[in-house]
């Protein structure tokens, strides 16, 4: 694995601790924005082993689904789960009137862990 890939996952370790804090201290949105970041970071590591580097999210979502989960067999569920996380991400953040709940956020905080796990073991 290269130092990128390292990288990027030391930073996807970090930002999901940040998501547990976050959800243990009832910060709904702000949970699940650190689960998206952890989920995108994942995504880069793996992408990082194919030297694919798209600049925007939804080209790293896209990217990632044709190279991992269409090629390689990942799991769908975590293209389903990223794009769902995606969307949940946007609306936490950019929609003043959205309210994420607590549901919400223990089921980003999850997807990111199975997320993070899934790409550490096909990573290493």
């Amino acid at each position: 694995m290269s130092s990128e890939s390292r990288e990027y996952l030391r930073k996807a370790e970090a930002r999901l601790e940040a998501a547990r804090e976050l959800l243990m201290s009832s910060r709904y949105e702000d949970t699940v924005s650190r689960a998206y970041y952890c989920i995108l970071c994942c995504a880069r590591a793996a992408l990082a082993t194919k030297n694919s580097y798209p600049k925007t999210h939804e080209g790293t979502l896209k990217m990632f689904g044709e190279l991992f989960i269409k090629i390689e067999g990942w799991p769908k569920m975590m293209g389903v789960n990223f794009s769902r996380l995606k969307a949940l991400r946007e609306k936490a953040d950019y929609s003043p009137s959205i309210e994420i709940t607590k549901e919400d956020a223990e089921w980003s905080l999850q997807a990111a862990e199975n997320f993070m796990r899934e790409t550490m073991s096909r990573l290493h």
